[in-house]
C-alpha cells in the first residue's frame, strides 16, 4: 500500500455507500459462506417476485423494491469494536423516529463527529476514538436510524442528515466530522444546510447517490419500469430531487476545509466521484490509497493519522497542533 498526495483548488492547504443495495454488503470469516448462499436465493427470487407483481401492481413492485432498498444490513459489532464502546458513555439522541444510539468519549474540549457508512454501525470508526482524544478532542459517534442498536428497519441518505442534526442539537457543538461512505454523504448534506464544522474528512464519499439505485436495479435484474417508479418513490418520500442529494451540491458557499481518503481499488465507490467532488468542493484535498479497498481504509494507522492531524490542524487548542 503506498499513498500519493494530490492537492488541488486551494495552495495553503499544507495540514495534512451510501445508499447502497441492501444485499451489496460485505461478510466475513464464518459468516461468508452463509451470506452468498443467502446472496444467491435472494439474487434469484427477488427479480422473479417484482416481475410478477409488476404484472399485477407496478406500484405495489416498486413498493418492494424501495423496501429492498432502503434496509440496511445490520452487522455485528467485533468484540474489539464492543471494548472501545464500553469505554465510552452511552447517550441517547431523540429523533422524531426514536432515538438514536450514542457514546461519547471525553467533556469539554472540542468534539468530533464519527458518522459510519450504510449497513455499517458506531463501532466500525472506533480506532479513530484514541488518537482523537490523544488529539485534545472529545468524540462522539452514533448509529444512524435502522442501523446497529438505533430503531427502525428502513432509511436513507436523508436519514443519516437528519441524524447528524439531531446529535448536534444534543452533543454539539462539534469541531470536525470525520464520515465514510454514505455517512460523508449526509455530513455534505448537512454541511450545506448550514452546520456549521470547522473540518471534514471524507472517507470513500459517493458523489451521486442515483447511481445506487441503478447498480441495485441491475444487481437485481429489476424491470426498467420498476426501478423508475421505485426512484419516483424515493423523491416523494423525503421531497426532494436527486440533483440535491449530489455531494457536489453540498459544496457550501463558505467552503469547509475538506480531506479525501479514497482507495484506487474502492469497488463500491468508484473513482470518478473523487474527481467531481473536487472539482466542487474549493478546500478540498485527496489523498489516494491502494490496496485499502472500501472498508480496511477505516483501520488503516495512516489514514487515522492523517485524518487527526487534518482536524487539530483545525484548532489552536489540541496538543498535536500545537505540536
Amino acid at each position: 500500500m503506498y499513498f500519493l498526495q494530490f492537492r488541488s483548488n486551494e495552495a495553503d492547504l499544507t495540514d495534512f455507500p451510501p445508499l447502497a443495495p441492501a444485499f451489496d454488503r460485505r461478510r466475513d470469516g464464518r459468516r461468508a459462506g452463509g451470506a452468498k448462499r443467502r446472496s444467491r436465493v435472494v439474487r434469484r427470487a427477488v427479480p422473479v417476485l417484482l416481475a410478477g407483481l409488476a404484472k399485477i401492481s407496478l406500484e405495489a413492485s416498486a413498493a418492494l423494491a424501495e423496501r429492498l432498498f432502503r434496509t440496511p444490513a445490520r452487522q455485528r459489532r467485533t468484540p474489539a469494536e464492543d471494548r472501545v464502546l464500553s469505554t465510552g458513555r452511552p447517550v441517547l439522541v431523540p429523533t422524531r423516529r426514536g432515538p438514536l444510539a450514542a457514546w461519547r468519549w471525553g467533556e469539554g474540549a472540542p468534539a468530533v463527529l464519527l458518522v459510519h457508512g450504510w449497513g455499517g454501525h458506531a463501532g466500525r470508526l472506533t480506532k479513530f476514538v484514541a488518537p482523537l482524544l490523544d488529539a485534545g478532542f472529545s468524540v462522539v459517534a452514533f448509529d444512524s436510524l435502522a442501523h446497529g442498536s438505533s430503531p427502525g428497519r428502513q432509511a436513507s441518505l436523508p436519514d443519516f442528515a437528519d441524524g447528524i442534526r439531531a446529535l448536534d442539537a444534543r452533543e454539539g457543538p462539534f469541531e470536525a466530522v470525520i464520515g465514510h461512505s454514505m455517512g460523508a454523504a449526509g455530513a455534505g448534506l448537512a454541511i450545506r444546510d448550514g452546520w456549521a464544522v470547522k473540518r471534514a474528512v471524507f472517507l470513500s464519499p459517493p458523489a451521486d447517490p442515483e447511481e445506487f439505485t441503478r447498480r441495485f436495479a441491475r444487481s437485481l435484474r429489476i424491470p426498467p419500469d420498476v426501478r423508475d417508479a421505485m426512484k419516483r418513490r424515493l423523491l416523494a418520500r423525503y421531497s426532494t430531487r436527486w440533483r440535491d442529494l449530489k455531494l457536489i451540491a453540498c459544496a457550501p458557499a463558505v467552503p469547509v476545509p475538506l480531506l479525501i481518503f479514497h482507495d484506487e481499488r474502492d469497488h463500491k465507490v468508484p473513482l470518478r466521484d473523487r474527481d467531481a467532488i473536487l472539482l466542487a468542493w474549493r478546500q478540498a484535498t485527496i489523498v489516494h490509497t491502494r490496496g485499502l479497498g472500501h472498508h480496511r481504509i477505516l483501520r488503516d494507522p495512516a489514514v487515522i493519522r492523517g485524518a487527526v492531524a487534518f482536524v487539530a490542524a483545525g484548532t489552536g487548542t489540541s496538543r498535536l497542533a500545537r505540536a
